[in-house]
Parts: structure tokens; sequence; C-alpha cells
């Protein structure tokens, strides 16, 4: 691969990288549940080894709470459409808010459930 073209892929994966930073510090800024999922991220672990769950059940937790956290990014990304699109109520929208908001409801009980697995004898 020519040199020209792993600058460019180094600066646009750079971008992307920045991009993603800022979308999280949004996030921690003005989403409450983001900045409370933010807490569980180093709660939950710390919970598990106490608790006496191994290693890798650990590493499992900490995957799946970041799927909780990428679903709540993704609610609020529909959200922030959706109040843009539609300040008003309308039926689609909360078709999509709802949508969204459920989402994130499976994925916290998908991480119930792993808990419940790794703590149940």
């Amino acid at each position: 691969m020519p040199k020209k073209d792993v600058l460019h892929h180094f600066r646009h994966m750079s971008a992307a990288f920045r991009i993603s930073v800022q979308g999280l510090k949004t996030a921690a800024k003005s989403e409450t549940a983001f900045k409370q999922e933010l807490l569980a991220l180093f709660a939950l672990p710390a919970a598990a080894y106490f608790c006496g769950v191994r290693p890798g059940g650990i590493v499992a937790i900490i995957a799946g709470w970041l799927l909780v956290m990428a679903c709540e990014l993704l609610n609020m990304a529909i959200e922030s459409v959706c109040n843009l699109v539609s300040p008003e109520l309308n039926p689609l929208v909360k078709i999509a808010k709802d949508a969204g908001s459920a989402a994130v409801f499976l994925a916290i009980l998908g991480n119930v459930v792993c808990w419940l697995y790794l703590l149940l004898p």
C-alpha cells in the first residue's frame, strides 16, 4: 500500500476517533441515563469481583454493559433527531422514541440474565 494511502487511512481513523470521543463527552455532559450507566460501568465489575465472579465473567459483565451504553447512545441520537424534526407530539416520533428506549431496556435485561448466570449456582 502506498505511503499516501496509509496516511489517508490514519487521518480518517484519527478523525473518527476524535468524533467518537466528542460523542461520549456530549452524552456524559447532557444525558442523566448515560451518566448513571457510566457510573455502573465502574461499579458493576467491582461488585462482581467482591461477589466472587471469575475474571472471564467480569470481562463479560464489562462487555455487556458497554452494549447497554452503546444502545443508550443510539437512543440519544434517535431522540435528538426526533426532537429536531418534530418538536411537537407526533405518533411516529413516539414510536421511534419508545423503540429506542426498549432497546436500552432489552440490553439491560440481557445484563441481568448474565448476572444471574454468573451468580446463581
